[in-house]
């Protein structure tokens, strides 16, 4: 039977299929090439910046803001900042951010059924990680000339990996978020977007495990590789192909009113 059969009339021009997802990406060969070449040119951009900001920026404003920036945090320690920055600084660590993950994309999959969202945010933490090992390993610069309160790491200082994790992932959610609901809580994704990477930053640097540059290295991966897989896959594309819901949240009280007058009537 057609689609608006059993519907009011003038309701039935606002049902539509929802469109077929039957590739997760529309080119995948072209998507494939597009991101190890845009990989390969993040990793790029962060090395040349990396090695600028660890070996020679000495003189410039970037390496005052290395050197007194951290011992400015390390002189103001006390017992319950390192308490607080030490539990902060967990929510960008790999098992919190995994968690969130792994809570984030199954509802991606049980409100809108599609698997292309997912993909954005499996490969906005894949991504992440591959550029975070790779280019501290190239660039393998030595952590603050302060007390490291974590003790020693197996990476080195740039980029930092807790921030660039956690922008990519808060980032990722804000993305998807905004654009497929109008209801106010949206904003709260760009609130955490914000604020999570700020307060994992003050929280590294405060435990002397990063310069600030490393933070600015950690905006610069997330910013590039966020805004490669944004134009590669599209995470959003099945909203401009109608795949849009059919209640909108200023439609929600009448709704209510409606199903209530119904149900007195029957």
């Amino acid at each position: 039977p057609p689609l608006e059969a059993g519907l009011e009339p003038e309701a039935g021009h606002d049902i539509a299929p929802a469109p077929a997802e039957e590739h997760v990406l529309e080119h995948p060969r072209s998507a494939v090439a597009e991101l190890l070449v845009g990989w390969v040119l993040v990793f790029g951009v962060l090395y040349g910046f990396g090695m600028y900001v660890s070996y020679h920026a000495g003189g410039t404003f970037l390496a005052t803001l290395d050197t007194e920036v951290p011992r400015w945090f390390a002189h103001r320690h006390t017992p319950a900042l390192t308490e607080l920055s030490w539990w902060w600084s967990k929510f960008g660590d790999t098992h919190a951010i995994l968690l969130v993950s792994l809570v984030f994309c199954p509802l991606v999959l049980a409100v809108w059924r599609r698997w292309r969202p997912v993909l954005f945010v499996a490969l906005a933490m894949f991504g992440e990680l591959s550029l975070f090992l790779t280019s501290a390993h190239a660039v393998d610069r030595p952590r603050p000339p302060v007390e490291n309160l974590d003790g020693p790491m197996p990476t080195s200082s740039f980029p930092s990996g807790h921030i660039a994790a956690t922008i990519c992932l808060y980032t990722a959610i804000a993305v998807l978020v905004m654009a497929r609901t109008d209801r106010w809580w949206r904003w709260l994704t760009v609130v955490l977007a914000v604020v999570m990477p700020l307060g994992v930053a003050a929280s590294r640097i405060y435990r002397g495990m990063h310069h600030p540059t490393d933070f600015l290295g950690a905006i610069l991966l997330g910013a590039l590789w966020i805004g490669l897989l944004y134009w590669v896959v599209r995470p959003n594309a099945d909203l401009y192909e109608g795949n849009r819901p059919s209640i909108e949240a200023e439609d929600v009280d009448t709704l209510d009113d409606e199903l209530v007058r119904a149900a007195r009537e029957d």
